[in-house]
């Protein structure tokens, strides 16, 4: 289970929505965003034998969407009520409940390696379009009507591949590092085509005794643009990077439990909002900036 807390996003504006439907100008103003996450994923592994293992994993998201108007330029009642008109075209008050993209692997474990205990895990698999997409969001926006820029999923099957390396160091004290990719290759049938992403870690691990170990480590995450038709979309394509700290508690029922707490350290969009002014139009990522994130994980082999 996960929580993410309070990703904070939003974006200048000077389109309004007419009582007619018309997109119309109004003075330049915000759209602020905050978006809060709740994700529960449910992994199932068989292991074949010491060094081959299947996997998946199904996750299931609940995403809570709050946007308010901030106001820059002086306004009418006229203007600030075409202004609201849009906001809820663009980020309404609302819940959004659904399973997101699943993972297929299959894994490969080698030990000693390096060094006597080390061992390092390889997979390979794909990921499989289960979660909700939507039309393209720009085409929609620029014809005044309503659209969503949350997704589920990305529509298509992407290649993943992961590397997971780990060594003991001195007596209870162990090292972790991992890499994982995705690489998308093609555009759903509503035009969409998701960023290829990278994410790499690194972790100390202290092991107390049999029920207690402790955990500190950094994320490093990486995404490129994704495309509607071809075109960039500038809401995608960020780095960011977080510190983690955890603990893993074996429990007297054969269930150990691991709680982790993650803070962002750094943040960069890759969306020059310099260059924003587009044919008169004010284009400005809302990419979201990524608050805490809390998790749970609890394991049962049988």
């Amino acid at each position: 289970m996960m929580r993410w807390f309070d990703a904070q996003g939003g974006h200048l504006e000077t389109k309004g929505i007419s009582p007619e439907g018309d997109v119309i100008d109004v003075p330049l103003h915000r759209h602020h965003v905050k978006l809060n996450i709740f994700r529960i994923d449910i992994g199932l592994k068989y292991q074949f034998n010491s060094q081959w293992i299947l996997e998946a994993n199904i996750p299931y998201e609940t995403k809570i969407q709050e946007a308010i108007i901030e106001e820059i330029d002086p306004l009418t009642d006229a203007q600030r009520t075409a202004i609201e008109r849009n906001r809820d075209n663009h980020h309404r008050n609302e819940t959004y409940i659904g399973p997101t993209d699943s993972d297929v692997f299959l894994g490969y474990r080698t030990q000693g390696l390096l060094i006597e205990n080390d061992f390092l895990m390889a997979r390979i698999g794909t990921t499989i379009p289960l979660g909700k997409t939507e039309e393209d969001p720009w085409k929609l926006g620029s014809q005044g009507k309503e659209h969503l820029h949350i997704q589920f999923g990305t529509g298509t099957f992407n290649p993943i591949a992961d590397l997971h390396y780990s060594l003991p160091v001195y007596k209870g004290l162990g090292a972790n590092a991992s890499v994982r990719g995705k690489l998308p290759f093609y555009e759903n049938s509503k035009t969409y085509r998701g960023s290829r992403e990278i994410t790499y870690t690194a972790e100390l691990n202290y092991r107390f005794n049999n029920w207690l170990s402790l955990q500190a480590g950094y994320v490093g995450f990486y995404q490129s643009f994704a495309y509607w038709a071809g075109e960039q979309d500038i809401n995608s394509g960020l780095r960011f990077s977080m510190a983690s700290l955890g603990v893993s508690v074996a429990t007297p029922y054969n269930v150990p439990l691991s709680l982790a707490v993650m803070l962002p350290l750094s943040q960069e969009t890759l969306y020059d909002d310099s260059e924003a002014l587009l044919g008169g139009r004010y284009e400005e990522s809302d990419a979201f900036e990524f608050g805490p994130l809390v998790s749970l994980t609890a394991l049962y082999a049988f």
